[in-house]
């Protein structure tokens, strides 16, 4: 089954709002609302504990805590914010809260969160997700290239190159030949696959400008650049593919799926001595800060 690119890539879009350490499920039933802004601001340090390394840069971390808070404004006003989600924020604090090194984390989150308390970015008038990821590939992605959306021109490509010096930067993953396909064929039931080398029919078809795999054709079937990456826990979609002693490696280029705000870039520049809101204009050069009420 091949799948057009204009809507696949919007399936993208649930992965971005809170992407390393959440999943976006949409409410129902046992869906909580929080009413007040005050009480989202509660959340914010715990959210922050699971999505940023504790150690980094104080200017940093203040700049993560706003575009959290944009992504979680947005979620409770479109009633997107479930359950599941708060209780494993409350009991991974429960599970952490009484070790020393947590605390001083949280404490550190909650000084970021009180710093920037109700600060959100903002494009052409209305509040937007506060994307993020962990390392890019020395340059973010354009947003509007890569999810055919122009709500979400907002994502510039932007430089961040001192990303390359990031530990992170560069990850190989490696399969036998059978445990590969043996997992395609899990993912995929209904691929075909021929008899020829598995190299040979895992063929990129589009890339976007920072060289991003949109679309990969494997087999008989074409996906996202960014599904499969998640299907076989790549590092990126940026990665190549290569027949290496005997085994088949995707090398990866950065941490994450590349749009929006570069965890690490960020941090180094909050080491050169920016502040949170150079670095936000550095990722989001168009986009505004303003303060949203106390109460939805």
């Amino acid at each position: 089954m091949k799948h057009q690119t204009g809507n696949i890539m919007l399936a993208i879009l649930g992965m971005l709002l809170l992407p390393l350490g959440f999943t976006a499920l949409i409410s129902g039933k046992d869906a909580i609302e929080i009413n007040k802004q005050k009480d989202m601001e509660v959340y914010l340090p715990m959210m922050l504990c699971r999505e940023i390394p504790w150690d980094y840069e104080e200017e940093m971390l203040k700049a993560q805590a706003v575009l959290i808070r944009s992504s979680l404004y947005l979620r409770l006003e479109n009633k997107e914010l479930d359950q599941t989600e708060l209780k494993e924020n409350l009991e991974n604090y429960k599970n952490n809260s009484q070790k020393e090194q947590y605390q001083m984390a949280y404490k550190r989150m909650e000084k970021a969160v009180n710093a920037t308390k109700g600060q959100v970015i903002s494009y052409q008038g209305e509040i937007c997700s506060g994307v993020f990821h962990r390392v890019s590939a020395g340059q973010t992605r354009e947003g509007s290239e890569v999810l055919q959306d122009t709500k979400m021109s907002f994502l510039k490509s932007v430089d961040s190159s001192q990303d390359i010096q990031s530990e992170d930067y560069l990850h190989g993953h490696y399969f036998t030949e059978e445990a590969l396909k043996d997992r395609l064929l899990e993912i995929y039931p209904d691929i075909e696959l021929s008899d020829q080398p598995l190299t040979e029919q895992i063929v990129v078809e589009k890339r976007d400008s920072q060289e991003y795999v949109l679309e990969i054709r494997v087999g008989s079937v074409t996906v996202p650049g960014e599904e499969f990456r998640n299907n076989l826990e790549l590092s990126s979609s940026n990665f190549t593919v290569q027949n290496l002693d005997g085994k088949i490696r995707f090398l990866c280029k950065g941490l994450g799926h590349g749009l929006g705000l570069s965890q690490y870039g960020g941090n180094e520049l909050a080491k050169e001595g920016k502040t949170y809101e150079q670095i936000i204009f550095t990722y989001f050069p168009d986009v505004i800060l303003k303060k949203i009420p106390l109460s939805l």
